[in-house]
């Protein structure tokens, strides 16, 4: 097991399937000195990939779905990092906000309107 020295208390890493690295899969995206700083970085993974336009005619759980599938899901480093964010529970969360496909114009069209 390799030792981390972090000159702040808390590092974010985001891991990937698809990053092309001799590495591995996780990069570290940087380090706060605070965990409400770290936690913010996690957050705004998530948000980027959300971001799109087109995520509002996604039901909820299929952009949770492709978040889990596609998206860098973020981890935080540092002594309190267990029980200090839940990924699972903060995409939900956001999957909802975004997704409005009932809203969406989108049926009209497939019904010929």
């Amino acid at each position: 097991m390799e030792v981390m020295h972090l000159s702040k208390p808390f590092s974010v890493g985001v891991y990937s399937d698809f990053r092309k690295s001799k590495l591995g899969p996780w990069v570290r995206i940087g380090e706060f000195d605070k965990l409400d700083e770290a936690i913010d970085a996690c957050k705004k993974v998530v948000d980027d990939f959300l971001q799109s336009p087109i995520n509002a005619f996604i039901v909820p759980e299929r952009l949770e779905t492709a978040f889990l599938s596609y998206g860098d899901v973020p981890a935080i480093n540092g002594a309190e990092n267990l029980p200090s964010f839940d990924i699972y529970a903060y995409l939900a969360m956001r999957c909802r906000e975004v997704s409005h496909p009932s809203k969406s114009k989108s049926r009209q069209c497939f019904a010929g309107g």
